[in-house]
């Protein structure tokens, strides 16, 4: 069984690859959160949270292409882990669940206000994952489309700039926006 996994990591999710950059990003945000409102650097607890969140994020990403691409995929990419029975999707819904409980938990451990500002981020992640509800107009429209989906990317770095400044009962700093 670890071995599927560790296949399917290598192919859809490569934690060599995207580990650092998530890295980068999550911790990135995150110290930049604090720089702007003129803090001391985050400590271990922030930076972890930050980090495993982001991280969750882009896992949670990967795992949403794989449901709403599935019929796709099965027709065009049979040699994708999904299609080939590498990995079912029943079982990324199981990972998407660990995964989503793992920030869940690490946010309200953190701090609730982090918390408050992961569910805003998992609500555009929902509505993304069926398309706004558009899908096939979107497609027609391939820059509204990527527009619509880089919107992820901000309220990811939110997430983990919320790990600086919610525990610190600061607030958003005013030059966030």
């Amino acid at each position: 069984m670890m071995r599927r996994w560790w296949t399917y990591q290598k192919e859809r999710f490569p934690l060599a690859v995207n580990g650092p950059l998530v890295a980068v990003f999550g911790l990135g945000a995150l110290y930049h959160a604090a720089l702007v409102r003129g803090a001391a650097l985050p400590d271990w607890r922030e930076a972890l949270v930050a980090f495993v969140v982001a991280l969750g994020f882009f896992l949670l990403l990967r795992i949403a292409d794989e449901f709403k691409d599935a019929e796709k995929d099965a027709k065009h990419r049979p040699y994708r882990p999904v299609p080939r029975g590498l990995v079912s999707l029943r079982e990324l819904g199981v990972l998407g669940g660990i995964t989503t409980a793992a920030q869940l938990g690490l946010t309200v451990w953190l701090d609730p206000m982090v918390t408050l500002v992961l569910l805003g981020a998992w609500a555009y992640l929902g509505l993304m994952s069926v398309e706004f509800f558009v899908g096939e107009w979107l497609e027609e429209r391939l820059g509204l489309y990527a527009a619509s989906h880089m919107v992820i990317l901000p309220l990811i770095a939110l997430v983990a700039m919320a790990c600086d400044w919610a525990p610190a009962n600061a607030g958003p700093p005013a030059p966030l926006g």
